[in-house]
C-alpha cells in the first residue's frame, strides 16, 4: 500500500509541476495578446470639413449707368440686404449642422472600431477554447487533489 501513496504523490508533483508551467505560459501568452491588441492598427474616420463658400460682394454696377439709376440700385440691394443676411445665415446654419452631424458620425465610427476591438479582445476572440486556456490552473487544482489523495493513503497505511 505504500507504492500507492508514493506511486499519487509523484503524479500529484508531476501534474503540479506541468500545471504551473503552462500557467506561467498562458500567462506570457496572454501578456502577448495585450500587446498585440495594444498596437493593433488603429482606424480614424473623418468628415470632410466644412466647405461653404459665402460672399458679401456687391454686384457690379455698371459704370454706364447715371449717378440716379447707380444709387437707386444701391437702395435696392440695401432693401434686399437684410433678406439675403437672412438667406445666408440659415444657408451657413445649415451646412455647420451638416458638418457637425458628419464629424459626430465619423466620432462615433471610430469610438465603435475602439470598443469592438476591445470587446474582441476582452471576449477572447480568435482565442482557443477556454479549457486549453486554463489548462494550467486544471492541472495544478487536479495535482493538489491526487496529493490530497496521497496524503489520505498515506494516513490510513499508517493507522
Amino acid at each position: 500500500m505504500a507504492t500507492t501513496a508514493v506511486t499519487l504523490a509523484v503524479i500529484a508533483a508531476v501534474l503540479e509541476i506541468v500545471g504551473i508551467v503552462l500557467t506561467v505560459l498562458d500567462i506570457r501568452a496572454a501578456r502577448a495578446s495585450l500587446a498585440r491588441y495594444l498596437t493593433r492598427q488603429r482606424t480614424v474616420y473623418a468628415s470632410a470639413g466644412l466647405s461653404a463658400e459665402f460672399s458679401m460682394a456687391l454686384d457690379l454696377i455698371p459704370q454706364d449707368r447715371t449717378l440716379a439709376q447707380r444709387i437707386e440700385a444701391l437702395e435696392a440691394w440695401r432693401h434686399g440686404l437684410p433678406d439675403e443676411l437672412v438667406r445666408r445665415e440659415r444657408k451657413l446654419g445649415d451646412a455647420l449642422r451638416n458638418d457637425f452631424r458628419r464629424a459626430l458620425k465619423a466620432s462615433e465610427r471610430t469610438i465603435d472600431d475602439q470598443f469592438k476591438g476591445l470587446r474582441d479582445f476582452v471576449v477572447g476572440v480568435g482565442r482557443s477554447h477556454w479549457i486549453k486556456a486554463y489548462r494550467g490552473p486544471l492541472l495544478l487544482a487536479v495535482g493538489v487533489v491526487a496529493g490530497l489523495a496521497a496524503n489520505i493513503v498515506s494516513a490510513v497505511q499508517s493507522s
